[in-house]
């Protein structure tokens, strides 16, 4: 019984740290994440998420992002207090519960994820793509949580399509277009990460048996296919041959 007591303890724990958007469920962390980050995430032994960023690849290429504009849940405005907490300069947001007209927000996620997965295995990130060969345990930041200025939420309104670009030294920004033409850019630094999802990679062998990122799923999923969630050594390789 007692077993049973502390399994639901950690459940409840663990789940006081995530948070449900449009259905899916997000972690709530205090760390500093940033949309196409990779690094390495903890949950379960410390009952709290953390992210540990260590790079941000490199993008020639633009990225099509989704962003939805949401009114703030009670459980985010706790995230955003809580952030405060140790910001002080962070603006302050008024919430109340019972009142219909609620402050927003803005969800943005990765939608080409094949763009994105085709830039790790570009040359200019050989790197990068060492890097996550070696450590089957590194993520990336596929969708965040965020609260931006309003100003900044009626540009994404007067937009229809949003691409994250690499602006400078890796420094990521959202290109807003609309009809096809660019009309604006957002520095996502301006607001605050509330709570974010995970993606874990999933690799593939080509003809000359050299492995590249085939796929990225969400870091609770599976890899599916002939994807595999780690690399084969070499030793594995030259037995199959």
């Amino acid at each position: 019984m007692k077993s049973f007591y502390l399994i639901l303890l950690i459940a409840t724990l663990i789940g006081c740290q995530t948070a449900r958007i449009k259905n899916e469920k997000y972690k709530i962390s205090p760390a500093t994440t940033e949309l196409g980050s990779i690094g390495q995430g903890e949950t379960f032994f410390n009952l709290e998420n953390n992210f540990s960023t260590r790079s941000l690849p490199m993008l020639q290429n633009k990225i099509r992002l989704d962003i939805q504009i949401l009114p703030l849940t009670s459980k985010l405005n706790k995230a955003y207090v809580e952030k405060g907490e140790y910001n002080q300069s962070q603006s302050k947001i008024t919430y109340v519960d019972s009142l219909s007209n609620k402050p927003e927000f803005a969800a943005i996620s990765i939608l080409d994820l094949t763009g994105f997965a085709g830039e790790l295995n570009a040359s200019y990130n050989k790197n990068m793509n060492s890097y996550l060969q070696e450590v089957s345990e590194a993520v990336v930041v596929t969708r965040i949580a965020i609260t931006l200025p309003n100003e900044d939420l009626m540009k994404i309104r007067q937009a229809d399509t949003y691409y994250l670009e690499n602006s400078q030294d890796k420094k990521y920004t959202i290109a807003l277009y609309k009809e096809g033409k660019k009309i604006d850019t957002l520095d996502l630094h301006t607001g605050v990460i509330l709570a974010y999802k995970l993606g874990k990679f999933c690799w593939a062998e080509n003809n000359k048996r050299d492995w590249y990122i085939g796929d990225i799923v969400e870091d609770t999923h599976g890899c599916k296919g002939n994807t595999k969630h780690q690399v084969k050594d070499e030793e594995t390789n030259l037995f199959k041959m």
